[in-house]
């Protein structure tokens, strides 16, 4: 049986409230809504379609992961300071281009520079003229050096041994002494010239002598002369045959003085070539000297190239020992990248696919990437993976057009492009990979 509610509430109160709430209701039913209200399912559906077309023309390349390294063949060449010091003179500017062994700058030195790489192109002009010619080396050592700084003790001791050995060469005493021990021997040669050519004659009157001798024995024996003049001639033959031993003798101490005179000249000979070499191990010794004082405070470019500096450097600022100073780039450098391919996703990768280099040590937000191509793959792999070849067409030089400077043992982040697909074909890859789960 229903129950009969019976409101308490006052009839001219809720009368009031009912046309109050009549004129709200008729408000929000006459207003018209908005279109977006209206058409808002159809909107969704248009944008869905619109995101679902977009998906045919966005690629979306496949990437594969690899670690590389740079390597580089002529690569460029750092220039390091080998001791701590000022800066005194800086001769290069950025993008010069250098020779080998051309000075860069010069540190703080006790010397000065200038007259030590004089003195180490005098070494080097010694060295060629001491092969060819000693006689000729009190000509080149005309000046006197003595702002060497480090290198003083070694050029005094070099110009020791040289005038040491300045006395066996050109006008010194023991040349000069040869020179006369020769001239001695061309004249005992000349004596025993004429010592022969006198053995010669009275060994012919010997001979005469000898026949006359014969003759006389022959009267004598048929008493054709005296006994008297036989004798005679005896005598005259035995006076002519004693002067051949007497002959003899003078021409054996002829050569025994030239024999002499020749061991002299031997014996200067060899004083002369002891002399020469200790001159020659003092030369070489200041060399020595010379090279590590250039080594040490000389900035010298190791190979023909362009300058690139890797900081900000001015003279007279104070460089620390293994500070580098700017790099060499020399004109056919070639860059390539050696890559270690895992064996994840290892079929997709082909020759000449393009690669993607990002380095640590540039950011590629900053600097940008280095592209590459992959020019060989190894058919054995190793415990780690693949190892294969990327060429770097444009060097370093990156896609935000920043040329970067080579260092040894410059790592890198490798992205090998695969595949370039369409979005599309990825999300019905993916969906094609739930259902076949299924």
């Amino acid at each position: 049986m229903p129950q009969i509610i019976v409101s308490t509430a006052n009839p001219v109160r809720d009368k009031k409230n009912i046309k109050l709430l009549s004129s709200e209701v008729q408000e929000i039913i006459s207003q018209k809504p908005n279109w977006i209200v209206r058409n808002g399912m159809v909107l969704f559906l248009a944008i869905i379609i619109a995101l679902l077309i977009t998906t045919f023309f966005i690629n979306y390349p496949d990437v594969v992961n690899a670690h590389a390294a740079l390597i580089s063949v002529n690569a460029p060449k750092e220039i390091k300071t080998k001791t701590e010091g000022r800066l005194v003179k800086l001769i290069v500017k950025e993008g010069q281009q250098v020779e080998q062994n051309d000075i860069i700058g010069f540190i703080e030195s006790r010397a000065v520079h200038n007259e030590v790489i004089s003195l180490s192109n005098l070494v080097d002009t010694l060295q060629i003229v001491t092969e060819k010619n000693t006689e000729h080396l009190p000509y080149f050592l005309t000046n006197s050096y003595k702002n060497l700084g480090e290198v003083q003790p070694s050029y005094q001791l070099f110009m020791q041994a040289f005038r040491t050995f300045r006395q066996y060469i050109s006008s010194g005493y023991y040349l000069r002494k040869k020179n006369m021990l020769q001239a001695d021997i061309i004249f005992l040669k000349k004596l025993h010239d004429n010592l022969g050519r006198q053995k010669n004659m009275q060994e012919e009157d010997l001979s005469l002598a000898d026949k006359n001798f014969a003759a006389s024995k022959s009267l004598s024996n048929d008493k054709v002369i005296a006994d008297v003049e036989f004798r005679n001639e005896k005598s005259k033959l035995i006076a002519k045959a004693i002067s051949i031993p007497q002959m003899n003798a003078a021409i054996i101490n002829n050569e025994s003085s030239k024999h002499e005179k020749e061991k002299e000249i031997a014996q200067l000979e060899n004083d002369i070539a002891q002399q020469k070499e200790i001159f020659l191990q003092s030369l070489n010794t200041l060399k020595f000297q010379i090279n590590e004082w250039k080594n040490k405070y000389l900035l010298i470019a190791p190979l023909s190239g362009k300058i690139a500096f890797s900081n900000f450097l001015e003279e007279n600022i104070q460089l620390k020992q293994g500070q580098t100073i700017c790099f060499v780039n020399p004109e056919n450098t070639l860059y390539y990248a050696s890559i270690f391919v895992p064996q994840n996703n290892f079929g997709k990768i082909k020759l000449g696919e393009r690669i993607i280099f990002k380095l640590p040590a540039y950011p590629f937000q900053e600097f940008g990437i280095i592209n590459g191509k992959l020019d060989f793959i190894a058919e054995i792999p190793s415990d780690s993976g693949f190892t294969a070849r990327a060429l770097l067409p444009n060097g370093l030089l990156t896609n935000y057009k920043k040329q970067l400077q080579y260092h040894e043992g410059l790592s890198a982040q490798a992205e090998i492009i695969t595949e370039n697909l369409k979005l599309s074909d990825r999300i019905f890859n993916g969906l094609k990979s739930i259902f076949i789960k299924k």
